[in-house]
Order: structure tokens, then C-alpha cells, then sequence
């Protein structure tokens, strides 16, 4: 069984969190000269935890070497350092590039019985989240395939070359 380890690119991602950093050290900056609006607080809070966030994802992956995707001969595993997550190939029907607010992600059509049942076992919640996405991107999941090792296209087609074994 061949297994593909795919991680997040370090070079891509210096500069989103170097950009990160500046907005929340912008922010520090403004409230040290007086400005404590909520835009300042929010602003330092959402892009320093960003940051560190994508910094921690990075650490963790070289460190520990646990790849951000697994891709097996059954399925492909997404571990995001806050829950891991397994696509079952046998669960899919095809695997296909969106772009969603300028983010590429790998779409995943699933057979119609597992769509339905996957709608079924979501929370109320869970509902909103699913049809929201199908409004947005056209599919209920999707995986994130920007700034990893390999390109979008490049894991698409690795994908949906799985499904067909």
C-alpha cells in the first residue's frame, strides 16, 4: 500500500504569516499612540493568531512529521492540527478544482446515498454549514489546497487517478 505524504509549503507560507505578523505589530503600533477602537483590537487578535496559527501547522508537520494530507490507496486523511479528517475514496464520486474567495480547494462530489447521509447526521448547525457551502462552492466538503507541496492541480489529479484503482 502506497502511501503520499503532503505537507504545507514553508516558502508559501512565510509570506502569509509575515504579512500577518505586520498587520497585528500595525496594530500594536496604534494602540500604543492612543487608538484602542475595536477594529485595532480585532485586527491585532485575528491576524496575530493567524500567524502564530499558521506558524504552529508548519512547526508541527517538520517536527513531528505529521503531512497535513495523507493519500492512501482507500482514502486520504486531512489533518489539520485541530481534528484529523479521512475522505473514503469508496464514498466519492469525483474530485474537482473550485476556487472559493480566491482560495483553490478540491471539491468532493460525493455518491448521492453518502451526500444524503452525511446531510442526515449533521447537527442543525452542521445543516446550515452544508447547504451554505453548496450555495457558495457547489459542494457540501472540500479540502484546502493552497500552499501545500504540491499544486491544486497536481492533487486533483492524484485524487481522482485514486479513484479510478
Amino acid at each position: 500500500m502506497e502511501e503520499i505524504r503532503i505537507y504545507h509549503s514553508i516558502w508559501k507560507n512565510i509570506v502569509m504569516m509575515a504579512m500577518s505578523f505586520v498587520f497585528a505589530a500595525l496594530g500594536g503600533f496604534l494602540l500604543l499612540h492612543g487608538n484602542h477602537s475595536f477594529i485595532v483590537w480585532v485586527c491585532i487578535l485575528f491576524f496575530g493568531i493567524g500567524g502564530l496559527y499558521v506558524f504552529f501547522l508548519i512547526l508541527r508537520e517538520r517536527i513531528n512529521n505529521k503531512p497535513y494530507y495523507i493519500i492512501t490507496d482507500e482514502c486520504v486523511i486531512m489533518d489539520s492540527g485541530m481534528k484529523k479528517w479521512e475522505v473514503r475514496f469508496s464514498d466519492v464520486e469525483e474530485f474537482y478544482l473550485i476556487n472559493v474567495m480566491s482560495s483553490k480547494q478540491i471539491g468532493i462530489r460525493y455518491k448521492k446515498e453518502i451526500e444524503f447521509q452525511k446531510m442526515n447526521d449533521a447537527s442543525s448547525a452542521g445543516r446550515t454549514i452544508r447547504k451554505m457551502n453548496e450555495r457558495i462552492a457547489g459542494v457540501q466538503e472540500s479540502l484546502p489546497a493552497d500552499n501545500l507541496t504540491i499544486k491544486p492541480q497536481q492533487l486533483c489529479d492524484l485524487l481522482n487517478m485514486k479513484l479510478t484503482k
